[in-house]
């Protein structure tokens, strides 16, 4: 499962990374011509391209951990159930295990 999950992040990562390459490029074409009206428009809507890219990046990153720490605590709340099977307590009363050791 967390193969599947590591596929799809890695897909959605290199589609938005593609993204914003093409409109890195479309953009500086466009600033090597002369600015007009249009040509402004055009680069404001590539900025939100490259805006919405960058935020679906930075989501899904974030659900990435958030899933990960989910995860590891379940880890270690399971080790610790674990381990607290096999705690073996003392036998006998206290006071007298220094004098039996003597």
């Amino acid at each position: 499962m967390e193969i599947h999950r590591a596929e799809i992040f890695n897909n959605a990562l290199l589609h938005s990374l593609s993204t914003i390459q093409a409109a890195k490029t479309q953009f500086h074409l466009l600033t090597a011509s002369s600015l007009t009206p249009t040509v402004l428009a055009s680069q404001i809507r590539l900025c939100d391209v490259l805006l919405g890219e960058i935020r679906t990046i930075s989501c899904s990153l974030e659900r990435r951990m958030g899933h990960r720490r989910m995860i590891r605590r379940r880890s270690v709340v399971a080790g610790r159930n674990r381990s607290s099977r096999h705690l073996v307590a003392p036998q006998g009363n206290p006071a007298n295990r220094s004098k039996q050791a003597r």
